[in-house]
């Protein structure tokens, strides 16, 4: 994709450097990132695995599998490689609902798509336990922020080009042990971008 016209270079360089500033700003006031990998795309999906590090630090909040109520449909597995057998002992969603709560609570939770894990979250919490969403957490997207500090203009939409995670990696040159697609991974990977930005 182009850059933005000349005209509009001044508005491309803003948008990078506002991406970056907010980069920072999660950095400083100690957001947390958080990925899901789930049955599915839609609501009534459920999760079956999340994880929940600290932006600055990197430490592991939460990490787990997740059973659901509902098998896990092989095209999601060709996805993440997460098995039936592999959650078989794993804890409900309604078992780690609170312990999830507790740890965004009053946060900044990014992540990756953050709509997309937001929504799941809210999904399995309601068909599992009927707990209400989570109202009391900021959720930023670290997807949308990447777009502004890329700066490949999509003129179809008239806005910044969304990237993969794995490719918006690649285009930085970060690259870690582990496996895509897995949720203490992508969010490992999320924060290395986060850090990237920031730096500028």
């Amino acid at each position: 994709m182009k850059q933005p016209t000349d005209s509009n270079l001044d508005n491309y360089k803003f948008a990078s450097s506002v991406a970056a500033t907010m980069a920072a700003c999660w950095l400083e006031h100690d957001a947390v990132i958080l990925d899901t990998e789930t049955t599915g795309l839609e609501w009534g999906c459920e999760v079956v695995e999340i994880c929940i590090i600290e932006a600055r630090t990197g430490l592991i909040l939460m990490n787990t599998l997740v059973r659901p109520i509902n098998p896990i449909p092989a095209e999601a597995t060709a996805i993440h490689g997460i098995t039936n057998e592999m959650v078989a002992d794993a804890p409900l969603f309604f078992d780690i609902a609170i312990s999830v709560a507790q740890i965004l609570s009053g946060r900044t939770v990014i992540a990756y798509n953050s709509a997309f894990d937001k929504k799941m979250l809210c999904s399995s919490a309601a068909y599992s336990s009927g707990e209400p969403p989570y109202v009391n957490s900021d959720f930023q997207c670290a997807m949308l922020a990447y777009a502004q500090y890329k700066g490949d203009w999509n003129h179809g939409h008239g806005d910044f080009k969304w990237h993969s995670l794995i490719n918006a990696a690649k285009q930085q040159g970060i690259t870690l042990e582990g496996t895509a697609h897995r949720a203490l991974y992508d969010c490992q990977l999320t924060r290395e971008l986060i850090l990237k930005m920031a730096a500028e």
